[in-house]
């Protein structure tokens, strides 16, 4: 018998602040106590190259001062498949994970070329072999790395819309989004490679619909279960920047996305007109909750919940899924709440809403300070 090892997964991070160390102040114990720690970095830190096409979205803030803040928390490992890993150019991103393994964080996701972006983190503790993949399906055609270039690993998918009332024109469409077919195929052969030379094997992916509540995008399902079918065991996901429902398939937990984590949103050239408009057709389509303007974290109010997913193995096998509630004050700061605490259980309550209003067959019980998941 093995063992038992802890896994933290969480959300997105991009720190920007005077005393970058301060952002996690109140999750560095729980980061740190973690065997394995993982989160999702949005930007590249560095001190090298320049804005590129980042679009009307503007580049995400890199100042190098704030790289320090990640060694110390305690990370592992750092997943790079971001829709904003590119936004300083080649050399920030190549820069930034040189930094990352020169303090022993390993790299995920991103590389100097498609085999280094696809390429996963092998990790062995306790008698156990864990095996880490990161693939992004939001970034900028230009982001994305392919032989001889640097940038994230791809799961693409593609858009399809059909007007609901063709001979009505003007009218809304129906969406539907598949899987780039290419891109499955190298990550469900990633994830077999993986598990022949792994115990476990836990899948992140950047990717799903953003400020959106509740709406999974149709690619999502299709991607999560092939991966499973290949040998994922878990996935966790990110970038809408809320949290998002659970999903179960062959008794592997899909976690669609565990929401922003330590997030101070500060973009540079930013497209305000674009902006605006994007909002107003946003809207238009769903309930998009509104911002908390007297807050310095530049979020929607049901953006400030969110889960450290904690991920237990027992005999090179995931005995148990758990996840600690996260409030994010209005510091931008992640504070965990106890799952029987009010705070916990108003974070719960809305993840089970929305994981119904997805129509996902997900659920968890409380034990503790925790959220189990499974019946």
């Amino acid at each position: 018998m093995s063992e038992p090892l802890t896994i933290v997964a969480v959300g997105d991070v991009i720190v920007n602040r005077p005393e970058p160390e301060s952002i996690f102040k109140y999750t560095r114990d729980i980061i740190q106590k973690a065997d394995i720690s993982v989160c999702q970095l949005e930007t590249s830190y560095s001190d090298q190259g320049s804005m590129g096409s980042s679009g009307p979205r503007g580049a995400m803030a890199h100042d190098l001062r704030n790289y320090r803040a990640l060694p110390a928390a305690g990370f592992k490992v750092v997943s790079m498949a971001s829709n904003h890993a590119m936004d300083w150019g080649n050399d920030a991103l190549l820069d930034c994970i040189r930094r990352l393994r020169q303090d022993n964080i390993a790299v995920i996701g991103a590389g100097a070329d498609i085999v280094e972006a696809r390429q996963a983190a092998f990790i062995d503790c306790k008698g156990t072999r864990i095996a880490l993949l990161s693939y992004c399906s939001v970034a900028p055609k230009g982001y994305y790395a392919s032989k001889g270039k640097p940038g994230v690993a791809p799961m693409r998918a593609m858009t399809h819309y059909e007007p609901l009332e063709e001979d009505q024109p003007g009218t809304p469409a129906e969406i539907s989004t598949y899987p780039l077919e290419e891109d499955l195929q190298a990550l469900t052969e990633d994830v077999r490679k993986a598990k022949d030379n792994a115990d476990v094997v836990v899948l992140v992916l950047h990717w799903g619909l953003h400020y959106f509540r509740a709406a999974i995008a149709g690619y999502q399902p299709v991607v999560a279960r092939a991966a499973i079918d290949a040998g994922a065991d878990i996935i966790v996901g990110h970038h809408a920047h809320m949290l998002k429902g659970i999903g179960i398939y062959k008794n592997k937990v899909i976690l669609y996305s565990v929401g922003n984590f330590a997030f101070d949103s500060n973009p540079k050239a930013l497209d305000t007109v674009w902006y605006a408009r994007r909002r107003k057709l946003y809207q238009g389509l769903l309930k998009v909750p509104d911002r908390d303007e007297g807050s310095a974290y530049r979020f929607q109010h049901e953006s400030r919940y969110a889960v450290m997913a904690k991920i237990t193995i027992q005999d090179k096998r995931i005995d148990r899924v758990s996840l600690i509630p996260v409030l994010i004050n209005q510091q931008s700061e992640p504070e965990p709440v106890s799952a029987s605490d009010p705070r916990g259980q108003e974070v719960l309550h809305y993840l089970r809403a929305i994981t119904e209003e997805a129509e996902l067959n997900g659920k968890f019980r409380v034990e503790g300070d925790e959220a189990v998941v499974g019946e």
